[in-house]
């Protein structure tokens, strides 16, 4: 399998089938989660939990792959990230509003497993899709939950 395809099997299976009890299966022992300004999260285990965290938090998450591109043991995938957040993620109350962020996440592979992932997220667009900030610049009011 290529390394292409292990990237959007763990996007498909973990995140849009929201089998987060899965991702250890998509990841070495070693994994490494990069997020910004969410920090690092080391260890297979731990890595999986946070994406169980995120997919049970937000249980109607989609991502909804834009670009994808290939260069040896590494994928990086252009993303827009949908769904509604029923309960808290990361100390942001769940509202019930439905979120949308864009995202750029970088993966390095080893033997066919994720090691690496490095997630360059629209943290603001998210903060402000839930209300729990509001950044200066944003002139219009967040948008009125998708029923």
């Amino acid at each position: 399998m290529g390394q292409e395809q292990i990237v959007l099997d763990f996007m498909d299976e973990v995140l849009n089938n929201h089998n987060a009890g899965n991702a250890v299966s998509y990841f070495t022992e070693g994994m490494a989660w990069h997020g910004g300004t969410v920090g690092t999260v080391a260890g297979r285990d731990n890595v999986a939990g946070l994406m169980g965290a995120v997919v049970g938090a937000i249980p109607d998450l989609h991502a909804e792959l834009q670009d994808i591109a290939v260069q040896g043991d590494k994928v990086v995938v252009r993303l827009v990230v949908t769904g509604t957040l029923q309960s808290d993620l990361l100390g942001i109350p769940g509202t019930g509003q439905s979120v949308r962020w864009d995202a750029i996440d970088f993966y390095r592979l080893e033997d066919g497993l994720i090691a690496e992932e490095w997630a360059g997220e629209d943290f603001t667009a998210f903060l402000n899709t839930t209300g729990a900030y509001r950044a200066p610049w944003i002139q219009q009011e967040a948008p009125a939950p998708i029923r």
